[in-house]
């Protein structure tokens, strides 16, 4: 007991889960802060950000996606809510799109909340990329300087801006180590801004232009930024798969609201199922082989009516035709009608997978 006493209480962690943030991304932090005994998990949503939930969190996690989208579903007020969160102390850890959010706004106004002296240069498309971790984002994070082949997924090539930001102080911490694509294409990334580190105010922020929460070789960098942002140490449990599990694919290119988030999360933490986040490149390069059920949640129907090809659609019909079990709800079975069985909500999709694993247990 008295042990028990003198362990730190669970840093809270405020996960954004508006529109905007992309499934996979979103899933792996979801995971990552939910199994760890140092953190507890909050989802925050626009609404919950305009309306002073950060009060009540120490960190805020904005996972990749379309910063755009994020931007829009913040809203003035809430991206005035996240500076001053952060002004008076607040943490910050951003991927890919959540690195975006944080730009000069004057030179990315679509993007930007002017936190970080940094502007987007350009993107290209998903690769396997060097990046080098410098001395001092090295000692920031509390790793060994070193390079790291960490999965892009056309975030920012970080250059400095010449804008001045007030309560801003920040430097480039990793850097590319190569380009990719035809020579002389635009952006050029060698040499150039991966990893930001800093203060703005009184907050610390970390924020990645790449994806190392994907792979469990870059995840040190991942726990490095929590170092670096709250000031202690956070365990992440290493994860396997279940002998036997039943598979459920999660299909949705973007995620939409807490519902959503929660629901995916709830199916992840089931005992005997192991869940596999999909885009539609994913089930393009064959992901549906690897499950028994693929549900497709409500989510942003802008991503729906451009992802969901023929395509795509032929691959979920062939799934189907062989066995899998295809459901969903909301925009999601809108996107997949004629397919998916439209289950009416995300607790009837919740007990579909409980009912279905059980049967098959």
């Amino acid at each position: 007991e008295n042990r028990a006493a003198a362990l730190p209480a669970p840093v809270k962690v405020g996960v954004f889960a508006g529109n905007g943030p992309r499934a996979n991304g979103m899933a792996e932090y979801l995971r990552l802060i939910a199994d760890s005994p140092d953190l507890e998990l909050a989802l925050l949503d626009a609404d919950d950000i305009r309306l002073g939930a950060l009060d009540g969190v120490e960190l805020l996690v904005m996972p990749g996606g379309d910063s755009r989208t994020e931007k829009r579903d913040l809203g003035p007020k809430g991206a005035e809510r996240i500076k001053a969160f952060l002004r008076n102390g607040g943490g910050y850890i951003g991927s890919c799109a959540g690195c975006c959010l944080l730009m000069d706004s004057v030179m990315d106004p679509e993007r930007g909340l002017g936190i970080i002296p940094f502007h987007r240069t350009g993107s290209k498309n998903s690769f396997m990329m060097p990046v080098k971790v410098n001395a001092k984002g090295a000692a920031a994070l509390g790793i060994e300087p070193r390079s790291y082949e960490i999965r892009y997924h056309g975030g920012p090539v970080l250059e400095p801006s010449t804008n001045a930001i007030a309560g801003a102080s920040f430097e480039i911490w990793g850097t590319y180590e190569q380009d990719f694509g035809k020579p002389g294409s635009k952006p050029e990334m060698t040499g150039r801004g991966a990893m930001v580190g800093g203060t703005y105010g009184k907050g610390r922020v970390f924020a990645f232009s790449v994806h190392p929460e994907n792979f469990a070789g870059t995840r040190e960098l991942v726990r490095g930024a929590f170092r670096y942002v709250i000031g202690r140490d956070v365990t992440f449990p290493e994860r396997a798969r279940k002998p036997g599990a039943y598979a459920v694919g999660w299909y949705s290119n973007a995620v939409a609201g807490k519902e959503v988030s929660g629901t995916m999360l709830a199916i992840d933490r089931m005992e005997d199922v192991d869940l596999f986040p999909m885009a539609s490149d994913d089930i393009l390069q064959g992901m549906l082989d690897h499950v028994d059920m693929l549900v497709v949640p409500d989510g942003n129907v802008k991503f729906y009516k451009k992802k969901v090809t023929p395509a795509v659609l032929t691959l979920i019909a062939a799934f189907q035709s062989r066995g899998g079990l295809v459901v969903g709800w909301g925009e999601g079975a809108c996107a997949c009608a004629g397919l998916a069985e439209d289950l009416g909500s995300a607790d009837a999709a919740l007990a579909a997978v409980r009912a279905q694993k059980d049967r098959l247990k």
